[in-house]
């Protein structure tokens, strides 16, 4: 399990071959890919059932023509590394035992630990492609029979939201996740979830926290649209079995506090969503109890 700066990773194999590399386990855990000779990555992912399967899947990226999004989302965006540089990848691993809430968890650390160190996310992280590029649709029935289905490659036209820059982190990674400061961020004071409609600017966009009854841990950190998207979550305690929503139920308090980032893109929002989850994890050695969970 990761648990700080420097987690016990196995060594570096060849990324092209991977499904045929023995040493390479098939269970679930958390994997790192760079190009060779680069001094930094270029994804962090996570499997939950076979992290040489998973591996195999990125490894299309060796294709002829991009692949499409699955079975790995990330795959086109390296494949235009390829085919801009020539490079060649590799990539290590660590196993993580638990289930998804822990091993997600164990993924946005290490995630957050290197956008620590390095002051941005791995090149490819949350959906980014080289400029230049345009990656593929993903590939299912749906978009077959709609015509919607494409393979991407050399893109030349206006800039699309895959080619956003990144965010640098806002601040350290620090342990106080309610207070008001917590990770460089500006939050509002907490309020009544159920009050969000009336306290919450309408259609803002930013970041959101939510708590119970504990005044260390969280039950959710998010972003998006608000108050929506942190009243959805409150919308989810009357629909029976959702795991999300049972937790919500469990609580006698349940209280939002927010940052509004109006001017962020997407997967700015992404990247600093993943610090939040990542300094929850580093103190706490859990993600928040309700994240991960639908």
């Amino acid at each position: 399990m990761i648990t700080g700066s420097t987690p016990d990773w196995s060594s570096w194999f060849p990324l092209l071959g991977i499904s045929r590399t023995a040493s390479v386990p098939r269970v679930p855990g958390i994997y790192r890919v760079r190009r060779r000779d680069f001094d930094g990555l270029d994804y962090i992912g996570q499997s939950g059932r076979s992290l040489r399967e998973r591996l195999g899947a990125l490894s299309r990226c060796h294709a002829e023509q991009m692949p499409y999004r699955d079975p790995h989302t990330a795959a086109p965006a390296l494949w235009a590394l390829r085919h801009a540089t020539g490079c060649e990848f590799e990539t290590s691993y660590i196993t993580v035992a638990g289930d998804s809430h822990i091993r997600k968890g164990q993924e946005a650390l290490a995630i957050g630990l290197y956008r620590q160190e390095f002051g941005a996310s791995p090149t490819v992280q949350f959906g980014r492609v080289p400029n230049g590029y345009r990656a593929s649709s993903p590939n299912n029935s749906r978009l077959v029979a709609a015509g919607a289905r494409f393979r991407g490659g050399l893109y030349v036209g206006p800039s699309l939201a895959e080619h956003s820059v990144g965010a640098p982190p806002v601040g350290p990674l620090t342990p106080a996740t309610q207070s008001q400061s917590w990770c460089g961020h500006n939050w509002s004071e907490w309020v009544a979830l159920s009050d969000a409609r009336s306290t919450i600017p309408t259609k803002a966009v930013g970041l959101y926290r939510i708590r119970g009854d504990c005044d260390d841990a969280l039950l959710y950190i998010g972003q998006g649209v608000l108050p929506n998207r942190p009243l959805a979550h409150l919308a989810k305690i009357a629909t029976a079995g959702h795991a999300q929503g049972a937790t919500f139920a469990s609580q006698h308090r349940l209280e939002v506090s927010w940052v509004a980032a109006p001017q962020r893109p997407a997967n700015q929002l992404l990247e600093l969503e993943n610090d939040l989850v990542a300094a929850h994890v580093l103190h706490l050695n859990c993600a928040p109890a309700a994240q991960f969970k639908g």
